[in-house]
């Protein structure tokens, strides 16, 4: 089961208070496949979701719906009111067409108001992706009206949304996990919102995890390589017979390197008969290639 689908199923299984259903269904209706005079209706891949939207439309104007299924492997379900006495008392109901505004905001009196309509919103036209993805939360609409009107509702109510065309329609869209987080909590889905929570601490400290390891493996590839390049200069003065002439507190450290070639600076430094900063040991090893390095150019 997807994430989308566990939110949703969430949201179904929380059921509103009695005041609250209608303000539930009509978000649920208005961002459906249609809300005019001829049709009210959606149409959906999740039968849970169908199967509501159907009992909510009982319960709150005692409609009997019409439902069909649809598609093959990943079957459609489509809901509608058939009734034309229906379709114009719910209408009616809501005022729709009867002012210049798609969205009576008569029915926002309070916060909970809001949650229950951006609720129906969501189970009508949401869609958002699975968190160990991607972060991405869509409510697709049909017109621009109605899009750019749920735009500046959500910002009233303090939502971080775009807005974008997409395709036949438009998007109103959060891309940002600490908006959607926000969101899923205003709509009511507060266990999948820890869900996302928890995801997202997850991942982050998955990628703590990796940069600490990237981090750790290009020490030890520049330690390996800085050895390999120190006992190659010793190993030239050793050949040529230049070695026991160096400095005593050169060779010393040429000895050092020599017999722990795999060892760090720290550890060089802590093996040292004499105290020696990591700055000095690696002052000192400088001094060997630079030696190697002009008698070789000789």
């Amino acid at each position: 089961m997807s994430f989308c689908t566990d939110v949703k199923n969430e949201l179904i299984a929380k059921r509103p208070p009695k005041y609250g259903k209608p303000i539930l269904l009509y978000g649920f209706m208005l961002f459906g496949r249609s809300f005019s005079y001829h049709r009210i209706g959606i149409q959906t891949g999740n039968k849970t979701v169908a199967d509501y939207y159907a009992a909510l439309l009982h319960e709150v104007y005692g409609v009997t719906p019409a439902e069909a299924t649809g598609g093959g492997a990943r079957p459609t379900y489509r809901v509608s009111v058939p009734s034309e006495a229906d379709r114009l008392a719910i209408l009616a109901s809501v005022d729709f067409g009867m002012t210049e505004s798609v969205i009576n905001r008569e029915f926002f009196e309070n916060h909970r108001a809001a949650e229950l309509f951006f609720r129906g919103v969501f189970l009508a036209c949401g869609t958002v992706s699975d968190p160990d993805r991607q972060y991405r939360l869509d409510l697709s609409v049909r017109t621009e009206k109605t899009a750019r009107e749920l735009f500046d509702l959500l910002q009233d109510y303090g939502m971080n949304v775009c807005l974008s065309k997409r395709n036949s329609g438009f998007t109103v869209y959060l891309r940002k996990r600490e908006a959607i987080e926000e969101f899923l909590a205003l709509i009511g889905a507060s266990e999948q919102c820890l869900g996302l929570i928890d995801s997202s601490m997850m991942k982050e400290l998955k990628n703590n995890i990796n940069r600490k390891n990237n981090c750790d493996s290009a020490n030890i590839s520049k330690t390996v390589e800085a050895s390999l390049k120190q006992r190659n200069a010793i190993a030239l003065l050793e050949s040529l017979g230049r070695l026991e002439s160096l400095p005593p507190e050169l060779y010393s450290v040429a000895l050092l390197r020599k017999n722990h070639p795999e060892v760090s600076l720290r550890e060089l430094c802590r093996l040292s008969n004499e105290p020696i900063s990591g700055s000095g040991m690696n002052h000192r090893l400088q001094k060997i290639i630079q030696l190697a390095e002009e008698i070789a150019v000789k």
